[in-house]
């Protein structure tokens, strides 16, 4: 059943995808990886609408690696204050900074190089093996993880990062041709049906095979996590 399920799951999300995506800059064909990587930073725990005003700021002060590289943590921390959480982001931005003049200017070319590298944590890892490295990898984040556990198995909620059900389950979900598009298509599903709170599961094209569903039908507007 579970192979029925995953299999249900790529192929409605892509197909919801293509007629209901989202459009940001850092998803443009003119995207450079530098681009992708750094918006997945700015990305953790702040909305996509909100980095998207952003996005030509910071670009056009830090256009690429060997800017980064060369700026001083007091510039990132400046230049990262109307995103908020900026000591964080701008420590994490200053030392992929470290690495790439550690590296002479060169981003990881493999998986061991990006092991030892600046590319802390698994979602900004997995984005990089992505959209660098071209290997199939889930962007794992707190909205995948929702959507997948309300999906197959409704329950309490912990940290991506030690749930290793939750990345099981992400990693068999993007294996597809299409996994880049899959990614998003599940990142902007989890933002727009869905939620947190008041999911839209009526109208949900999952509702099919989804347990959260099943369990709630009725009164589905408003569960707790």
């Amino acid at each position: 059943m579970r192979e029925v399920m995953v299999q249900y799951l790529q192929h409605r999300l892509l197909k919801w995808f293509d007629e209901n995506h989202r459009i940001f800059p850092w998803r443009e064909d003119q995207a450079t990886k530098y681009q992708q990587i750094v918006s997945e930073i700015l990305l953790q725990r702040t909305k996509a609408e909100t980095v998207a005003k952003y996005y030509d700021t910071f670009f056009s002060k830090f256009p690429d690696w060997n800017a980064l590289a060369n700026a001083s943590l007091e510039e990132l921390e400046e230049i990262m204050k109307p995103l908020g959480l900026y000591h964080h982001r701008a420590r994490r931005l200053y030392k992929l900074g470290e690495d790439i003049r550690r590296r002479g200017g060169r981003i990881p070319g493999d998986e061991n190089e990006l092991r030892d590298s600046g590319f802390i944590g698994l979602y900004v890892t997995n984005a990089f093996e992505l959209f660098i490295l071209k290997n199939r990898k889930p962007l794992l984040d707190v909205n995948m993880s929702r959507l997948l556990k309300r999906y197959f198995k409704p329950g309490d909620f912990i940290d991506v990062r030690h749930d290793k059900e939750i990345q099981e389950l992400a990693n068999d979900i993007i294996e597809v041709r299409r996994c880049k598009e899959l990614n998003w298509a599940i990142l902007d599903y989890a933002a727009l049906v869905c939620k947190v709170r008041n999911p839209l599961c009526g109208k949900c094209v999952l509702n099919k095979y989804c347990r959260y569903y099943e369990l709630f039908q009725g009164d589905v507007t408003e569960k707790p996590e």
